[in-house]
């Protein structure tokens, strides 16, 4: 009896190493499965545009999803995407062979909403949540286009930006933000465009969109140009109704011209040198200036 007893502690510590290598092997398995499957994942970038409409109108919010490889640019089908909006969600859809996929959404008040855009966890892609903003106006509203350079201290150039135009780490005027964000705080609504130096570096909605949050610019649209360029984007705006559009803040002289083509006033910021600035345009010395310009 006596011997038994001395055996029994030994048994049991023996049973106890036994489990513990038994944990360790499924923990082992698990994460050595989990590693497998990411990367077993295709790499992939979903694009997301800002979208516009009038409160109680449905609006189309579209998205895109492509491999995100230095050589495979594919698009990627079959692959479910949720959308959210201020955090809540609101619908799941499959991308077409095309990569795309859309969603309906009726909002019912006017103002500015973050969409959010997230590939399925269990899907084979993976792809970095994307945000953008939903602008529900009112037509009666006036829309100021601002030229995003003459946001920034100085012209960016093809080296300001890494990462195939990921990154805009151009730093802004001091006084933008705060003067911008009192023409929108009662009057005007923005859509923000990028100029011909932006657009040639690379610079996605995405990213310019990340620049404008960090800096505390007040929400708007961003309308990247096209091939169509700044016109067609303005052409656009006032085919689909929005007529209220009918002024500018920009930096560089193609801004101004375009706008004056199309009958809109524009202010001119910094002002350009004697010459160089359109007879039509107004010159500002700074954004403190701009309000009493416009």
């Amino acid at each position: 009896m006596g011997r038994q007893q001395s055996l029994q502690p030994a048994g049991v510590a023996l049973y106890r190493v036994g489990l513990c290598f038994i944990v360790a092997a499924l923990l082992l398995w698990a994460c050595v499965g989990t590693s497998s499957q990411a990367a077993d994942k295709v790499v992939a970038q979903l694009t997301l545009p800002d979208a516009l409409t009038l409160p109680n109108h449905s609006v189309r919010i579209e998205a895109r999803l492509n491999a995100a490889g230095q050589a495979d640019k594919r698009p990627l089908g079959g692959v479910s995407l949720h959308l959210r909006i201020d955090g809540k969600d609101i619908a799941t859809a499959t991308t077409n062979d095309a990569g795309q996929a859309s969603f309906d959404y009726l909002p019912k008040m006017r103002g500015t909403n973050v969409i959010s855009l997230s590939v399925d966890p269990a899907a084979s892609v993976s792809a970095e949540t994307r945000d953008a903003t939903l602008c529900v106006w009112e037509r009666r509203r006036p829309i100021v286009v601002v030229e995003l350079e003459s946001l920034m201290h100085s012209l960016p150039s093809a080296t300001d930006t890494t990462g195939g135009g990921a990154k805009v780490p151009l730093e802004p005027v001091p006084e933008a933000a705060e003067e911008l964000s009192r023409l929108t705080q009662y009057y005007y609504n923005v859509v923000y465009v990028p100029g011909e130096a932006l657009s040639s570096m690379g610079a996605t909605g995405e990213a310019l969109r990340q620049w404008l949050t960090a800096h505390k610019f007040p929400p708007g649209f961003v309308a990247v140009p096209g091939s169509g360029g700044l016109s067609a984007i303005l052409d656009r705006f006032k085919q689909e109704g929005w007529t209220t559009m009918k002024s500018g803040i920009g930096r560089t002289r193609s801004f101004a011209d375009t706008l004056l083509l199309h009958r809109m006033e524009v202010v001119v910021v910094p002002e350009l040198p004697k010459g160089e600035l359109p007879r039509k345009a107004k010159g500002a010395h700074d954004w403190k200036e701009v309000r009493k310009r416009l």
